[in-house]
């Protein structure tokens, strides 16, 4: 990028070659809606043809700005706005959802970062949103231990309708599905599984779940001496957000229909490159070999 055309925005710029730096003086400060503190000063890494915010910290994180897209101070002033705003909005309508599912959300009043805790049965996650609203794991502990943390796992809040439904699906993330650590937790809560075998015995097959009812179901599976557990959570309808995790983290996140749904050991052994036949259910009542 060529500082000349920098500083013709407006831009105080140091550095050379390909690691220039930018500062932008703001003719009208953003407002820290939790702080006294105005934001008058915006610091930018130069990426090409992109303007990345580093600093301060209110800013950090924001959306890259395309310099094609500004042809002025007064331009470039009004995307710096309108992605500090777009994050705000982001922080309010996550925030609402969170309390919806029974959590509290936290605001660092410097860096306007948005978390939340999420505790159940021994795991303790952090959560932190991004500037566009994206969530994913910053922390996590089991009984008091550090857990390693996907570092680019990232999922759409909103497509939980209930807490329990997001804990699983954030839990199969960290779940062990081997070893004597998962055994004594299997035990702990054996009692309380129920397997659909069982529901349909109870019920029969004519049995329905209601359009809005929250319902996530777990699978715990081997592939080649591997576990993997396989996640989903309905997120509306006949629409579920699925999740294959192994002893690595996360192997595959999307959504999917139910009516286009594969099945579980096709879909893991299409996911890993397996015959079907590699894949083995596990777990008290499934077949085994």
């Amino acid at each position: 990028m060529d500082s000349a055309r920098l500083r013709q925005l407006g831009l105080e710029v140091r550095g050379e070659g390909g690691r220039l730096e930018a500062t932008f003086v703001l003719d009208r400060p953003l407002d820290n809606p939790v702080s006294p503190i105005k934001v008058d000063r915006v610091d930018f890494r130069v990426e090409g043809e992109r303007l990345v915010p580093i600093a301060p910290p209110e800013v950090r994180g924001l959306r890259p700005i395309a310099l094609g897209a500004v042809k002025d101070a007064e331009a470039l002033e009004a995307e710096v706005t309108e992605a500090f705003n777009e994050h705000l909005f982001h922080v309010q309508r996550r925030s609402a959802e969170l309390r919806a599912l029974g959590l509290n959300p936290q605001v660092d009043p410097v860096s306007l970062v948005l978390s939340t805790q999420v505790s159940e049965s021994g795991l303790a996650l952090t959560l932190v949103a991004d500037r566009q609203g994206h969530f994913r794991v910053a922390s996590a502990t089991r009984e008091g231990q550090a857990l390693p943390v996907p570092p680019t796992h990232t999922f759409e809040l909103s497509e939980f309708r209930e807490r329990g439904a997001l804990v699983g699906y954030l839990a199969a993330l960290f779940e062990e599905s081997t070893g004597a650590g998962a055994a004594a937790r299997g035990q702990a809560v054996g009692e309380g599984l129920v397997r659909f075998s069982e529901v349909v015995q109870a019920f029969g097959e004519g049995a329905v779940v209601p359009p809005r009812s929250g319902l996530e179901l777990l699978v715990q599976l081997e592939v080649e001496g591997r576990p993997y557990r396989f996640a989903a959570a309905r997120v509306a309808g006949r629409t579920f957000r699925g999740l294959l995790a192994g002893a690595q983290g996360k192997v595959w996140a999307e959504r999917f229909e139910l009516d286009d749904f594969p099945g579980v050991v096709p879909l893991v052994a299409g996911l890993l490159k397996v015959s079907p036949e590699a894949v083995k259910l596990v777990g008290a009542g499934a077949p085994q070999e």
